[in-house]
């Protein structure tokens, strides 16, 4: 028979970490499922996915047993990093991107979309040009060799933090190099 998910947490305070494989075999699917609902985002629900666990290890002492069950706490736990993130994001306007299908109307090219592709990966090259060293290698790591925040900081030389931040900071900037560059192509 495995384990309570209590029992875990109690493992997990006493510094075992193989608790957190089961409770993430566990509960990785339901905590994806409620990140994506909330971040309307794949990507920023498989970070949030792992933001979640990472700071279940961080505050397992914060876990008591007298107020609810585990499930209950990590569920809570999920939703409270998720609505945070998406606050995050709004105020960084992350849900305000390039329209691709805005701009292949306004091409007038709909049922050509390989067209209104060129020019968004076009955008995306010039964008790219505005990152830092660090943004730029941190999203190519991140997007096309599939390295996790863990990963990229011990190549960068950099601590997981740090990597987050030039993750978050050049995808923002990204976002409003594209923008810009969509709004200016219109005009």
């Amino acid at each position: 028979m495995s384990a309570s998910d209590e029992k875990l947490l109690l493992r997990l305070e006493a510094g075992d970490y193989s608790a957190v494989d089961l409770l993430f075999d566990r509960y990785a699917k339901l905590i994806a499922k409620i990140a994506l609902r909330i971040l309307r985002d794949r990507g920023e629900a498989e970070d949030l996915v792992q933001d979640v666990f990472l700071h279940l290890c961080e505050r397992v002492k914060g876990f008591d047993p007298t107020r609810g069950s585990a499930r209950i706490w990590i569920i809570q736990i999920a939703y409270r990093r998720a609505f945070d993130r998406r606050s995050y994001l709004k105020r960084r306007q992350f849900y305000d991107g390039t329209d691709v299908q805005l701009l292949a109307n306004t091409l007038g090219v709909s049922s050509d979309k390989s067209l209104a592709n060129l020019i968004v990966a076009n955008e995306l090259r010039a964008g790219f040009e505005e990152l830092t060293d660090k943004q730029r290698l941190t999203l190519e790591m991140f997007f096309f060799d599939g390295l996790d925040f863990r990963e990229i900081g011990e190549r960068l030389g950099e601590t997981p933090e740090n990597t987050r931040h030039f993750y978050y900071r050049g995808l923002e900037r990204l976002r409003r190099a594209v923008a810009a560059l969509s709004r200016r192509d219109r005009k």
